[in-house]
Order: structure tokens, then sequence, then C-alpha cells
């Protein structure tokens, strides 16, 4: 069958040509559907000289007509660089450039890079008409191109969430693995219908969600807008069986009024990541689907992406922990000195395996700088126990530093976000002539609650070093916390918009 999506969707078409694979809304697409689909795009591509090992971007909404480009891409052996849509017009200029592609793809809506761009050979709009006519002289059938486990198969911009972002190169091989991995150790199966709520473009949501789908020959349903109330009525009517969410997702799932009256009892797995999920979040979870299997995972995209798994089953081994490492994955962690860090001692989590990157496209200095004797740097702080169960401290960027000591912002987050009224926790450390930097928790409130600085902070010195504790605290809307398409809170411009209020 082989390691590459072109591959896999024909082997399913072959097994079953009727099976639906993709959902979005009313609209269904077989097996044998996309298989033929995803043909024609590879020809197309091919007719107007874009070659094996080209690379061909992607600015598109998601939906069903994304997954049939990006399959076709893959057929034709190019290289697909899918983009953020929500990206601005100079950002994208910028990756566009940077990832020397040959063609781009787009969606009608998303203008932000002309049709007469000189970054580009061509742009196709991506509707009905502009694909119809891309393919008009193509042909049908496979394209011919063998296309070696070794090719890349997509260069993802990292989010950039500390600084520019950086296009990572993976392999089939790489993305096959991390397929094989999210497969295996966490239960996926043929008869799956995986809903996917967060946008196709971003490294989670495909390689975790909807390749493997295609390889078992599941079903993919595309929320082309996240709404809670689409997800919640998407799970009920599709019958989905699992679906990602970061924490945010899931806190607004379980406490709107929709998800206590529907019929959710289909859905068996909900895979969390991105940020902190605690104890509160998880019996809210239960108790909205009895029996649910939660899998909270961390990864990156450079590893390509998903590392470390908390299965349902070992939670109350390592409750504060975000799991052990995948099947033939290997972590650890390092020193600053890049030595092994002993048991419990915490530094820089690394990871190895088959998933991971191949580098930086067109960046041999960051590619060199990410890399140490085979090992990826991840540049989050972590511990690991004596059962390989990894614990995550920090970004090395976002670590607080006051009074000369070290203080780990998820640990701090962890404490305020097992307090009833809040909804999301963010710390950072602004400047302190005192202290050098000052721990700031910053603060979104359930709707309703009335918590205050006052009763934050003394909750937080219940179970916190007193240097931990955060000495101020700011509490704002759920709009202006800054959360990004992934669930993360973005603590650059979280800081930057605090430090123009505070001079």
């Amino acid at each position: 069958m082989g390691m590459t999506p072109g591959s896999h969707v024909a082997h399913n078409a072959a097994r079953f040509p009727e099976k639906t694979a993709l959902i979005q809304g009313e609209r269904r697409m077989s097996y044998a559907e996309l298989d033929r689909a995803s043909d024609r795009i590879a020809r197309g591509l091919l007719a107007r000289g874009v070659a094996p090992g080209d690379r061909v971007a992607m600015l598109m909404d998601s939906c069903i007509d994304w997954v049939v480009v990006y399959v076709g891409v893959a057929k034709a052996g190019c290289t697909a660089v899918p983009f953020n849509y929500r990206l601005t017009a100079a950002d994208l200029a910028l990756v566009l450039e940077d990832s020397c592609s040959r063609l781009l793809f787009r969606s009608a809506g998303l203008t932000q890079i002309p049709d007469d761009t000189d970054l580009v050979n061509e742009v196709v709009v991506a509707d009905t008409s502009g694909l119809d006519a891309f393919v008009a002289n193509a042909g049908d059938g496979p394209c011919g191109v063998e296309v070696s486990p070794s090719g890349i198969q997509a260069i993802l911009y990292t989010g950039g969430t500390t600084g520019r972002s950086k296009g990572a190169m993976l392999s089939h091989e790489n993305i096959f693995w991390n397929t094989i991995h999210e497969s295996l150790d966490t239960g996926m199966h043929e008869d799956d219908n995986t809903l996917l709520a967060t946008p196709l473009h971003h490294s989670a949501a495909l390689n975790c969600w909807l390749l493997p789908a295609l390889y078992l020959g599941a079903t993919a349903t595309i929320l082309p807008k996240y709404t809670t109330e689409d997800m919640i009525c998407t799970i009920e009517r599709e019958r989905c069986t699992n679906a990602f969410t970061p924490p945010s997702m899931a806190r607004d799932i379980y406490k709107h009024p929709l998800a206590q009256t529907a019929d959710l009892s289909c859905f068996e797995r909900w895979y969390v990541g991105g940020a902190n999920l605690s104890r509160n979040d998880r019996e809210a979870m239960h108790a909205l689907i009895p029996g649910v299997q939660i899998f909270y995972q961390y990864g990156l995209t450079e590893a390509g992406v998903i590392v470390t798994v908390l299965k349902e089953k070992d939670y109350e081994r390592a409750p504060g922990s975000i799991g052990r490492a995948f099947l033939n994955f290997d972590v650890k962690i390092l020193r600053e000195d890049l030595s092994d860090a002993e048991t419990g001692e915490v530094g820089e989590i690394a990871v190895r395996g088959p998933s991971v990157m191949q580098g930086y496209f067109n960046n041999p200095e960051a590619t060199a700088a990410v890399f140490h004797d085979g090992w990826l740097r991840t540049g989050d702080m972590g511990a690991m126990d004596e059962d390989g169960f990894v614990t995550f401290h920090d970004r090395l960027k976002d670590m607080v530093k006051t009074g000369g000591l070290n203080v780990y912002s998820q640990e701090v987050e962890q404490v305020l976000l097992r307090h009833d009224e809040v909804r999301e926790a963010a710390i950072i450390g602004l400047p302190s002539d005192v202290w050098g930097e000052e721990v700031t928790a910053v603060i979104v409130l359930h709707d309703g609650a009335e918590a205050d600085e006052t009763s934050l902070i003394a909750f937080a010195k219940e179970e916190l070093a007193g240097y931990k504790v955060p000495k101020r605290v700011l509490i704002v809307s759920y709009a202006d916390m800054p959360i990004n398409y992934s669930g993360k809170i973005v603590k650059r411009d979280l800081r930057a918009r605090l430090m123009e209020t505070t001079d």
C-alpha cells in the first residue's frame, strides 16, 4: 500500500469504493470519488509543468476540496504547503516567497494574495468552477508518478507564537509513522467517524486526525468554521466517534446548554492538547459523556506531530503529566549544557523518532540549532519520572525569573485552573524594579463568576511556594485573551498588550 496519502486513498477505494470518506454538511464524498478527484488534481498539476518535488501552496478554508487538493498534490509527487488563512497579507507573502511554491490554490474568499502575484506561476481559485477548469483536460486515472517515502509530503509553517514562522519539512515516511503511532496508541479503527473541528492547515488536524482516517479507511467529518453549537450538533447528527479540541473548546462544549440535551453517546474518544487540562475539566467532560476516553497529548510540528500521550488508564498515576512517549518514540531531558538530566530534574525536553522532521526549509542554521546528536530540542521545559511520565513546565522563553528564582508558568496555571470560577489562566513575567520580573496572572472567569484578585491570590497561596504566587492578578474577558486557532494563549501578544497599558 505504501506510505503516502495517495496510496492509502487508492487502497481504500479498492477495498470499499462506496464507503463515505468525507462529510461536510450535506456533501458526501466516497473513497472512489476522492480517489478519482485527487487523480485529476495530480494530472492537472503535471499538465501545467509542475514537476515532482515542486512546492504547491494551499490557502484554503477547511473543506472537502482542501482534502482533494492535498491528496492530489501528494499523488503528483509534489510538496504541499498549507498556509494559515488567518495570516495577514504581509505574513502570507513572506511564507509564500520563502516556500518557493510554483502554484497556489486559494479559496475564493481568501484574497490576501492577489491573483496577479509574481510570487508563483499561477493562482487557482479552488471553488467548484475553478477546480473544474483546472482539471478539464487532465484526463482520468492515476498520474503514474512513483512517489518515494523519503520525498517531502508537506512543509508546515510553525505557528510563530515565539517568533517568525519556519517551514518544517515532513517526508511521507515521517507523516506515515505519526499515523501509525496515533492509530495504534489511541485505538483508532476503520469504523470511526472523526470530526475535524480545527483548521486542516494545522499540523495536528492534518497529521493526527485526517491522515490516519484516510489510512484506516475511516470517515472524516469536516467542520469548516467552528462554533460550539455546530460541533455539538454535528457529533449528534453524524454520530462522530472522536475529535480533537484544545481545552478552551472543551470548556465551551461541556458548559453549553445544548450539550446537556444532545445525544453524544456515540463519542468514544476525546483528544485534547495545546494547553492545560485541569482535573475539573476532565470531571466535567466525563459527566457530560460517561465512558468517554480522554487522551491528553503533547507534540510539536517539528516532531511530526505527537510525542507523548496521557491515556485514560494512566491518569491517576501521573495526573499532572503530559503522559509517556508514543510507540517508537524516545524522550529525554537535557540540562543547559546538553548533558542528560537525572530522573525528576527539570530541563529541556528532547525527542527522537521516525516522525521527526527533516529540517527547516531553506534554513540550515535554524535546523542545526534545534538538533543535538540526532535529538530534536523542543524548547520546552519538563521533567521525567522513573516510570517515563513527563511533566511539562514551560516554554523556555515563557519561564518567569523572579528574585533570582525560576517560576514555571504551567505549574502556577494548573493550580489556578483548579479554582471553580477560573476558565482560562496565563502566567507571564512583567518587568519589576524589585524582582526583575513579577509573576503576573491573567485570568478569564466563567460567566457569572465573582472571584477577584484577593481571593485568587489566596487560593494560589494554599498550594504554591511564596515566590511562585502571582504578585498581580488581572481579570480580562475571554475576547481579550489572545488565543490562537490551536487553542494556545499567545503569551507574546498578551505580554505586549499589557506592556502597552502599563507604559
